[in-house]
């Protein structure tokens, strides 16, 4: 019996190794433009001396910049941009949205603000990106995210005669 043995020469080369960047979630990047004197009935200026402009966020400004499989996706998800909740336990929801803002100074960030009929109550600001935020609402508290998928987020309570964020 013969036997017959083939050897296969190849050029063995270094597996290709891709160097395009991962994929990165479109909340992490996008960043919003804070182009209005005046949201939501309310001059920038008023809610916090030191803004110029300030936009609030709405699934209005995620059209065209997004999937619209993503946008449904956030739209389905317990995530909002503004929502009502009773914080203070007073028997009244207060309004809570939130938006991008920018300084006098050119420093941009992102905010929560809260309102009651038609006053506002209280604002908070995270200097850096003017980008991505949404809220949910919690047991007792409402939850500022800045991501849709992680499990961060800072906490707004009610605590006597202020809201506080934990």
């Amino acid at each position: 019996m013969a036997a017959v043995l083939l050897v296969a020469c190849s050029n063995k080369s270094e597996p290709e190794v891709s160097q395009a960047a991962p994929a990165v979630a479109w909340w992490y990047n996008m960043e919003f433009r804070p182009a209005a004197t005046t949201i939501h009935g309310f001059n920038a200026r008023t809610i916090d001396g030191d803004w110029k402009r300030a936009i609030v966020l709405d699934a209005n400004l995620l059209k065209g910049r997004i999937s619209e499989d993503d946008i449904q996706k956030f739209n389905a998800s317990p995530l909002s941009f503004s929502l009502l909740s009773d914080v203070d336990g007073d028997g009244v929801s207060e309004e809570f949205f939130v938006g991008v803002y920018e300084a006098t100074e050119g420093e941009k960030g992102r905010f929560v603000a809260i309102t009651h009929n038609g006053q506002m109550l209280q604002h908070f600001k995270e200097s850096g990106t003017s980008g991505f935020s949404a809220l949910l609402s919690g047991d007792g508290e409402v939850r500022w995210h800045k991501c849709m998928e992680c499990g961060e987020f800072e906490s707004i309570r009610w605590r006597g005669e202020a809201y506080i964020i934990e």
